[in-house]
């Protein structure tokens, strides 16, 4: 009977590595170190389950697409890391937009006070010219 979860062995394997891992690398030392021979159907589960364990558990970090122990890293480091990413997600949103825009024959309204980017779906959306009609 294993006596460690997966992801301690995870935990041990980054901690052996001097270096960040990406994630094919750490999950083959974290099976290695487990000494659990899986068919490919139980791989790619468990490949999965420790993705998803990886991404929740605050010990690890995903900085330039490798994982590493986040004690390594200052807070600053990984905010940085973080916003970076927000701004290309940002970017590639109003590239989104512009596309579907075009696509659809719209122009682009400028300083559209009813228009916002964050729509508020619990809220009904008024329209002004509604407000004259009874139902």
């Amino acid at each position: 009977m294993q006596s460690k979860s997966f992801i301690e062995f995870a935990y041990d394997a980054m901690s052996a590595s001097s270096t960040p891992l990406s994630f094919k690398d750490l999950f083959d030392k974290t099976l290695e170190l487990s000494g659990l021979e899986l068919s490919s159907a139980d791989l790619k589960t468990k490949m999965s389950k420790l993705f998803t364990s990886l991404s929740i558990d605050e010990r690890f970090v995903l900085v330039d697409g490798c994982w590493d122990l986040s004690s390594r890293h200052t807070f600053s480091q990984i905010h940085k890391a973080d916003e970076e990413y927000d701004d290309e997600e940002d970017e590639a949103d109003e590239e989104e937009k512009e596309l579907l825009r075009q696509e659809l024959g719209e122009e682009q309204e400028e300083d559209n006070e009813h228009e916002s980017d964050d729509l508020d779906f619990d809220k009904p959306q008024v329209n002004p010219e509604d407000d004259d009609q009874d139902f």
